[in-house]
């Protein structure tokens, strides 16, 4: 099972501009650039809201192999190196989102560079009036970067014990970081939920080279590629009970069909699709029944795949966490449609592994979520 929380909201903070917000701008930025001599660092803060999510935990409805990741989509990078690293740490103060945009500076005359205060956090406020603090939690000590004086710190402070990161090489910089130790953190209330803080690992480095800047669609996006936590976990039931199983092979000893697909589902609805294998040439035979019509299951090792059919971005993917169960009925699959966007089209596969040879079956199946 895959299912999507959105976030909360989310900002980007400037070294160069200490007392900047920019918390409605649509664009989250992390990174490590130079103006001429100038250094600046970029980093983002994201905050998730956990209520939800520790019901279902607590519930018992994921078990307890359950993932958390972060996800963010990259709206464009300019001039990152081909390997390097992002890290997420958990945020030890509140902070808030603020309205400030990167370019307000711009429209009033004043130096973006310098900045002005405005209610929201920045790199040297947490909401536009308290400075970031120097503390400590169950003895570690909090990350206190730029450190300004004996009680203030700037930039963000964080848990030193609650990481994530994210390595790359030569890859596509979208972001799908597990932090599923900091989500546990937050559920069971190790430390307070105070978002997450993204940065670049090479923005400390005194070598006075440009690492660019990665930048990704935030929650104020007109896109549907605002940031999401994720969870998956394996929800995948295999009891057949008197069904007999499909025999050849999906190429061309039996026909898939899913008998309750509809091309239309609610928002935020779950779906239960049923998966049926039928004989291509069934054995003739005396009998009440009609043999064609006789379900039969398909092999353990069947999985699902939901796409965007208009941009063939994979929503949810083949793998351990798209399992197809099976009951004394037929196979089936629970999909969770909450979060994802409406008045899209969508496009179904399956996946059938036999003997180490994969079979896609793409019936062209497509469907919509409506209101």
């Amino acid at each position: 099972m895959h299912k999507f929380y959105k976030v909360l909201y989310d900002s980007s903070i400037y070294l160069q501009q200490p007392t900047h917000n920019a918390g409605r701008d649509e664009i989250l930025e992390i990174g490590k650039v130079f103006y001429g001599d100038t250094r600046d660092v970029y980093r983002s803060l994201i905050k998730i809201d956990m209520s939800s999510l520790s019901a279902s935990v607590d519930s018992g409805e994921m078990g307890n192999d359950w993932k958390a990741y972060i996800n963010l989509k990259s709206a464009r990078s300019e001039g990152i190196p081909m390997e390097y690293t992002i890290y997420a740490n958990a945020v030890s103060e509140s902070w808030d989102m603020g309205r400030g945009t990167k370019f307000d500076g711009f429209l009033t005359g004043s130096s973006p560079l310098s900045g002005t205060i405005e209610q929201g956090v920045s790199w040297r406020y947490r909401n536009g009036i308290n400075r970031w603090q120097e503390n400590t939690f169950g003895g570690s000590a909090v990350y206190e970067p730029y450190l300004t004086g004996s009680a203030n710190a700037e930039g963000g402070v964080w848990y030193i014990p609650y990481e994530a990161s994210q390595h790359y090489s030569y890859e596509r910089d979208d972001i799908r970081m597990d932090i599923t130790d900091i989500v546990n953190g937050w559920i069971y209330n190790e430390f307070t939920n105070n978002g997450l803080i993204l940065r670049h690992g090479l923005e400390n480095e005194e070598d006075q080279l440009d690492y660019g800047v990665l930048k990704f669609f935030s929650k104020e996006t007109n896109t549907i590629y605002e940031p999401k936590l994720e969870i998956t976990w394996d929800d995948s039931v295999f009891n057949t009970g008197s069904l007999e199983p499909v025999t050849g092979s999906a190429e061309d000893g039996y026909k898939v069909v899913l008998t309750n697909f509809k091309t239309k589902y609610v928002k935020d609805s779950k779906v239960k699709i049923r998966v049926k294998g039928r004989d291509k040439y069934p054995q003739k035979s005396f009998g009440t029944t009609f043999e064609y019509d006789q379900a039969k299951y398909l092999p353990e090792t069947t999985y699902y795949q939901l796409e965007d059919y208009i941009t063939g971005e994979i929503v949810f993917p083949f793998g351990d966490y798209t399992k197809v169960s099976c009951d004394s009925i037929s196979n089936y699959f629970v999909m969770d449609l909450e979060t994802l966007p409406m008045k899209r089209t969508y496009h179904l596969k399956l996946k059938i592994v036999e003997d180490g040879i994969s079979t896609i079956i793409d019936d062209k199946l497509i469907f919509e979520i409506e209101e």
